[in-house]
């Protein structure tokens, strides 16, 4: 009796502890798509596809997919035609036969042709509020940031929005001072800050000509 009751506590060791060192059932890859572009903003939804795309475990097609899904956003709402480009070359690249490679192919272009447009923009004189959006739509995002942050310039409705849901302006908790700069006060920049302070100097991108963003 009692070599039966040490083999039968034996076993339910090795079976509590086989049940404790059991992995987690894999959560399906359409299900991990479907909550990345869950996100509450493009910016947002861009970083959980950043997110996903480490994965090194992703399978080929798979990863197929997620470049195609995030190319397809940065072509439009997430403002980054730089990466829009990179994300559709390196998704034709992987999966040439993938089923999305016909659209890919069609947004590559338009991607491309965008590209051609903005990019030259940047070496003409432009105001803050337009080399901004050049900038922002090209996909930079830091350096746009610091260089209204620190001209006490405001940006306008729209931009002010972009920089909200991409993390940089804040409510009025934020450690980097006011939004609001110089001129009447703005609407939409009450109670709003920059998330953090100044922390690098802006370089000189572009001549700016206006006061006002």
């Amino acid at each position: 009796m009692r070599v039966y009751r040490s083999f039968l506590a034996a076993l339910m060791l090795a079976v509590a502890a086989a049940c404790a060192s059991a992995p987690e059932p894999a959560i399906p890859f359409s299900d991990r798509l479907a909550a990345a572009e869950a996100a509450p903003n493009p910016y947002q939804t861009d970083a959980a596809l950043t997110a996903l795309l480490a994965d090194p475990a992703l399978k080929q097609d798979e990863r197929a997919e997620a470049l195609y899904r995030r190319g397809s956003l940065r072509r439009l709402a997430a403002d980054n035609r730089r990466g829009a480009v990179a994300d559709l070359e390196a998704m034709l690249a992987l999966a040439p036969d993938h089923p999305r490679a016909g659209q890919a192919e069609i947004e590559l272009d338009l991607a491309r042709s965008d590209l051609e447009a903005l990019e030259p923009r940047l070496g003409y004189m432009l105001t803050l509020s337009q080399w901004f959006d050049v900038s922002w739509t090209l996909g930079d995002r830091e350096a746009p940031a610091l260089r209204y942050q620190k001209s006490g310039i405001s940006p306008n409705e729209a931009q002010t929005q972009r920089l909200k849901d991409a993390g940089f302006i804040c409510g009025a908790d934020g450690a980097g001072g006011p939004v609001q700069g110089a001129g009447d006060p703005r609407d939409w920049l009450e109670g709003l800050t920059w998330c953090n302070p100044l922390s690098e100097p802006v370089e000189a991108e572009a001549e700016t000509g206006d006061v006002e963003g």
